[in-house]
């Protein structure tokens, strides 16, 4: 299935389950516009590699560094083993997540289903480097941030990093790999930015949508 012939089944689906909608800029009721926003990524339905649903309320409040990897991809196999070093080292600090961009995938007739094949190759993968970071696979609202061409957040590069702040903030979006220095360069500043900043967002950030859930 061509990745044109994908993202336009992945907008019919969508739009089929309202998703779209819910993802669209609209005003809020006067009463809700008080209420404190909801952290995208902490309301998404996030499961491991084996199907085992994460409890991504744990991104409320601490950064993410959303590693987007597949296992034909040797440059993000290639990093795998920095990240796994660095989530030990700055737990408590930022989440490191590796992100299955092949975890999901669209079938006629089915919608937006788990892709055996590809789960159980990424699994083996995790079992021979030993890694114990979170791999997870995308729920449907964060499958279409990254592949359905309207929301301007499309993967096209492996590895693709995504850095978001503890408001749910997508404040960098960084493409390629790096060693577990470069790596380390760049969780350091983007900690020393947030904290400089009192973990406000600026004009830069790209907030992810607003008035949906976990998919």
């Amino acid at each position: 299935m061509t990745r044109k012939t994908t993202a336009a089944l992945l907008l019919a689906l969508l739009m089929c389950l309202g998703a779209l909608s819910g993802l669209a800029e609209a005003p809020a009721p006067e009463a809700e516009e008080a209420a404190p926003s909801q952290n995208f990524f902490a309301a998404m339905n996030l499961t491991y590699l084996d199907g085992t649903p994460f409890d991504a309320s744990v991104f409320n409040g601490t950064p993410i560094f959303l590693n987007i990897w597949a296992t034909w991809c040797p440059p993000c196999v290639g990093e795998m083993p920095h990240l796994e070093e660095l989530a030990k080292e700055y737990a408590g600090r930022i989440h490191i997540i590796g992100l299955h961009s092949e975890g999901m995938t669209v079938r006629e007739g089915e919608g937006i289903v788990p892709d055996a094949e590809k789960n159980e190759l990424a699994l083996k993968l995790q079992q021979d480097m030993g890694l114990t970071y979170p791999l997870l696979n995308p729920d449907q609202n964060l499958f279409a941030l990254m592949y359905a061409p309207d929301y301007g957040l499309q993967v096209e590069v492996l590895p693709t990093t995504w850095l978001i702040d503890g408001e749910g903030y997508i404040r960098d979006i960084l493409t390629g790999a790096r060693d577990k220095a470069g790596w380390a360069q760049t969780i350091d500043g983007f900690l020393a930015k947030l904290e400089e900043e009192g973990n406000k967002t600026d004009d830069n950030a790209v907030p992810a949508p607003e008035g949906t859930t976990g998919g």
